[in-house]
């Protein structure tokens, strides 16, 4: 929950007024003492609006629609988790607080990169404390994150088909160790691309993702087939501290299909980055 302040400047304007006599020669003679009105002058009152920090960033289309069987990919330093969102707190900024049993508290809590529509919703914890089955993690640090991608599971694999993915959307890979880097690159970019086929042995999806920060790349590539609609296929070091990714299937609507990746990526620096990535297929 964040709280917004706001400050009001009032600026008081006040006049004074001299007041001036007038001298006689005697008695007989009146004493006329003339101060005209003055009218006070009162400076316009500028409101004073502070820019906003630590809110939250990104947008959504629409909110998420969730279905009956719906999952959750989740990682941070240390963290991977996967479930069944059988819980999900979604605010007006598209943000979720709670993901299944997962829960983001604090004041302020933030979201970064938010996206989405009915179909995925997406971000980036970046202030706040989760709490899990394993206990409360505080995000300190410059570069804490924890990454979250909510989708509806397809009901079933189709036959065959081949179908084009878009350039993806992605939340910023946040640094998780390996060689010290400088604050200015605790974040970095990611962009990638993507095809998805489906034959009688499941979806094959091929991968790119690309990640750069602090002037140093590194790329997650991927060749792999899912077996079924609700499974999911492990490339790479995903599960320790190299390169790899965990790529799931998602219903992204009618005649539409969902490629989801949560991947990490090491650097020619020796620096390691993770974040997701949700690509749209048709």
């Amino acid at each position: 929950m964040q709280l917004n302040h706001a400050f009001v400047l009032t600026l008081i304007a006040g006049s004074l007024v001299a007041c001036g006599g007038g001298g006689s020669s005697s008695p007989a003679d009146p004493v006329v003492a003339v101060n005209p009105p003055v009218t006070p002058v009162t400076p316009p009152v500028v409101p004073v609006t502070p820019t906003a920090t630590g809110d939250n960033t990104g947008s959504i289309s629409a909110r998420f629609v969730n279905g009956d069987n719906s999952r959750f990919v989740f990682t941070s330093i240390g963290l991977q988790s996967n479930g069944k969102a059988s819980t999900l707190v979604q605010d007006t900024s598209g943000a979720l607080s709670t993901i299944g049993s997962i829960v983001l508290t604090g004041n302020p809590s933030v979201t970064r990169d938010i996206s989405g529509d009915a179909a995925f919703a997406q971000g980036r914890w970046f202030k706040g404390a989760f709490s899990n089955s394993s206990g409360a993690t505080t995000l300190t640090g410059n570069n804490a994150s924890a990454h979250y991608v909510a989708y509806n599971v397809l009901a079933a694999l189709p036959a065959s088909g081949t179908f084009t993915c878009d350039a993806g959307t992605f939340t910023a890979p946040s640094y998780t160790g390996g060689s010290s880097v400088s604050s200015s690159a605790n974040f970095g970019t990611a962009s990638g691309n993507a095809s998805l086929s489906f034959d009688g042995s499941g979806a094959k999806v091929v991968l790119t993702i690309d990640a750069s920060a602090g002037g140093s790349t590194g790329k997650v590539s991927a060749s792999t087939t899912i077996a079924s609609a609700g499974s999911s296929s492990i490339t790479g070091n995903y599960l320790s501290s190299g390169t790899g990714a965990q790529l799931m299937l998602g219903d992204g609507g009618t005649g539409r299909y969902l490629l989801l990746a949560a991947y990490k990526a090491q650097l020619a620096n020796g620096a390691n980055y993770q974040g997701v990535a949700t690509f749209r297929c048709s």
